[in-house]
Parts: structure tokens; sequence; C-alpha cells
């Protein structure tokens, strides 16, 4: 049975490099570049009564779910960025994956795999793979589920070869990872370390085994003008025709709360219409390329609306509506350099020809966390740096001249969402000497339609230590 919680979002589980700051042009260094396709779901009609549900009954379950502290969050419009990876050499196998910097592991199905949803997606024979003692399992909070054994094997990353990989394989599941799209099987999480106990993500065996000269991955999404096209993921060097202006790098925020290895900074300032947000301190913010919001403390989203005429709080879905077309930015400052969202980047249109529309800076209940996804994302050039003790971002404005993206978007519909794992047994007696602490989830907006999210169920599939 469905249950509710306290927020119209799943509470979600959820750099630059090392070398002077004024050196920006791309580099002689081996880089690799993996062209990203974005993934996309139109929301629900809206009804015509202010009584009802602005997103009308039995709409769509647009779920993702990936580290935020101690918590999970949903997120709305798109379905993140997905690319393609290859996995084994005996023989080589290649899959479409979501690529999100708010998860760690790589995690994909196996062709062992049981349960309703196993054939519909393409699948990983673990011919040439290494067994470890590991195994985990994946629980949702709406009843979805799935578990297999963590696994060793090459993988490549648009040419970069990465051996011996941790590979969480999916040999159980009721999980429909396919509904991301034709093809999407996985995902590929790019969160420098992880919490969960014995677990490598692949930027660690990355940094772990020299294959770059710089630790860097840089990330390039569609801009406003090309929102149905994808982008670019390069490891190992910056593209300076990507962006305009120097990098302004930000080191990765100390604040009390924030968990290592996740890609959050200070955000000094942040505005609305140019004017600064009332009530707004000092505070980190997490880069998200799985999450298609602005995820903001409840205080927050209430002051930002305040300045936009027409917009309006929704009891039922608790998000805010607003019109569809409107000239209040926005904006957020790192380093006391002021960064925008233009207006129609952070609304989505309902649907069925209304004017009302779907604020995507969205609320989330009690907690005090922060979350920049792809609506931001797509403004800037972001650089992550994940060498140890000096991890940072860097950041430079789009170069909105240079459209030369990746492949047109896929559609489908998501999967829901708000995942963590857990040891299985004794197969990992190192890790069930941890307490881990199961995260709840919202599965729906009040019996109608949750918001939509930027990555997927599979967003988070790592446990949050308690």
């Amino acid at each position: 049975m469905k249950q509710h919680w306290l927020s119209p979002l799943v509470i979600l589980i959820f750099c630059t490099v090392l070398f002077f700051s004024s050196f920006i042009a791309t580099t002689d260094a081996v880089q690799f570049e993996v062209e990203v396709a974005k993934l996309s779901t139109p929301l629900d009609q809206p009804q015509g009564s202010k009584s009802e549900s602005v997103l009308g009954s039995g709409g769509s379950k647009l779920f993702t779910s990936k580290y935020l502290g101690n918590s999970i969050v949903t997120n709305a419009k798109d379905l993140g960025y997905a690319g393609t990876i290859i996995l084994g050499d005996n023989p080589p196998q290649s899959f479409e994956v979501v690529f999100d910097t708010g998860s760690d592991m790589i995690v994909i199905t196996s062709n062992q795999c049981q349960g309703s949803h196993c054939n519909d997606m393409v699948h990983y024979t673990c011919s040439s793979c290494a067994k470890t003692p590991y195994s985990y399992n994946i629980s949702y909070g709406d009843g979805t589920w799935g578990s297999g054994p963590i696994v060793t094997d090459k993988v490549s990353l648009g040419g970069l070869v990465v051996q011996n990989q941790q590979i969480l394989d999916i040999t159980r599941s009721g999980l429909d990872l396919s509904s991301y799209g034709p093809g999407i099987s996985g995902l590929v999480g790019l969160m420098p370390s992880s919490p969960v106990l014995n677990a490598v993500p692949p930027l660690a065996t990355i940094y772990k085994s020299k294959l770059l000269d710089m630790n860097v991955f840089s990330v390039y999404l569609a801009p406003t003008l090309k929102q149905k096209q994808g982008g670019t993921f390069l490891f190992g060097g910056i593209d300076n025709t990507k962006f305009v202006g120097s990098l302004n790098q930000v080191p990765i925020s100390t604040a009390q709360g924030v968990r290592e290895g996740m890609w959050y900074i200070d955000a000094d300032n942040a505005y609305v219409g140019g004017v600064a947000v009332e009530g707004y301190t000092k505070s980190p913010w997490l880069f998200d390329t799985g999450t298609s919001f602005i995820a903001v403390p409840t205080s927050f989203a209430q002051a930002f609306h305040a300045n936009i005429p027409g917009s309006a709080y929704s009891a039922a879905d608790q998000i805010y509506t607003l019109p569809c077309t409107g000239n209040h930015t926005f904006g957020i400052s790192f380093n006391n350099i002021q960064y925008e969202i233009p207006y129609e980047d952070y609304v989505a249109i309902a649907g069925g020809g209304s004017t009302l529309c779907i604020s995507l800076v969205m609320p989330l209940g009690n907690y005090e966390m922060y979350i920049l996804g792809d609506p931001f994302l797509r403004q800037v050039y972001a650089v992550y740096d994940f060498t140890p003790g000096a991890s940072r971002i860097g950041l430079a404005k789009i170069n909105a001249k240079n459209v030369s993206l990746g492949q047109e978007g896929l559609s489908g519909d998501p999967v829901p969402g708000g995942a963590v794992i857990t040891p299985l047994g004794s197969s990992s007696s190192a890790a069930s000497q941890r307490r881990f602490r199961t995260v709840r989830c919202i599965s729906s907006l009040m019996s109608t339609v949750t918001t939509v999210v930027g990555l997927s169920a599979i967003g988070a599939l790592s446990t949050v230590l308690a």
C-alpha cells in the first residue's frame, strides 16, 4: 500500500583540474568524450478546477533518487542524460546508461536477472568478470526492488578503459529500467567516493589507476535553444570552445552535514529577478546531472515565489504554479560571480494548452537542502576535479554560439524511485557489521502525480550509512 510523507519530492538518497586558474585552453592531455542524449517525458494536462490537483489524477510516476545527506528527493520535467558504455571484452558489450553526478556506482541488468521486467532490458553477460564476496539489495519505497552481486570487469567510457571496475550486477529485479527509453539498462554514478563499505566508484578506480593526466571530467549539457539534444561528458580534459570567459574555481563544501564524496559547493547568495532571496544565507548546493529541478527548503521556495507575480502554492500537490511566461530569472552566485537561469528554463508546461505552468524550484518540506539540477547545469560548463583532498568544481558560462551537441533525446515513462542498498546476508560480512538505514520516499503526490524527476530510481543505488 502506497504511503505519503512530508514532501512533494521523494526525499532523495541521494572540478576542475589541478592547474593554474588562468589556464583554460584545451590541453594536449589524453581525453575521452561520451555523448549523451536527454531523456524526457511530458507532464500531465492540468485540470480546470482549482480544487483538484493541478497535475490531474492518474498522473505519470516520474521518480529518481540519489544521495542527499541522509535523504531522497524527486524532480520535475526531464529524466536525465544517457550515453553508451562498454563492459567486458569476451565479447565487449555495449549499453545505454544514465550518467549521474548524484550517485556513485555502475549499475547494470544481468542476463541472470529474474523478475517481471528483466526481459525488457538489455542484459549484461558476466563472461569476463570476476566475482567479489559482496552482494547488495536495492529497496524502493513503492515496493519495487532489485539485488545482485558486486563483480569487477573492464569498463570503457568513451574510449577510457578502466580495468577491474566494480559493477552492481542486478540479478533479481522488480524495476523496469527500460522505461527510461529504448535499451536503457543501468547507470554510471560519478561521485568520486562512496559511503557504502567496500564499494569503489569508477572515479576512484580511474584516480587510483592513474588513467588520466588531469583528474577531471567536464560536463556540457544542451542550452535552452537545443533542449531536445544531449551534451557531452569529457573525461580528462576541458573543451574551451564550450564556454566563454575563465573558469570560476569553487572548492567542495566543508560545511557541517555535507557528506564527503558528494559534489556540493557553497553558494554566496541566491536571487529572483536580480533581487536577493529574503532570508537566504550561504549554503552548500549539490550539483546533480541526475535531477532536472532545483530543490530548496520550504522557506526558500516561499520567499522566491513571493517575488513572482501570479505564482501560487498548490496544497494538493505541494508545489508552486506560475504563469508560463515571465521575466524573473533564477540567480545564484559562487565566489561572488552570479549565474542566471532564464524564466522559461525553470518552468514546466503542464500541457493541454493551459496557461498554467509548474515551477521547477521545488520545496523539500522541512529539509534544509539544496540541489542544482539540469535547469542550472544547462547554463554553465562545469569541470569536476576528483583529486582526493583537492576536489572542486570549475564553472563558466555556456558558449551559446556553440551548439555542437549529442544525439536527439530519448523518451519514455520513468520508473518509481527512492532506493537504498543494503547488504545481503553473510555474503558481505564486512559490510554487515555496519548499520544501514532505509530511507523513506513518497510514491505519489496525494494519489495523483509525483513531480517528474531528473534521473531515475537508479539514481541512488547505494546505501546511506546511519
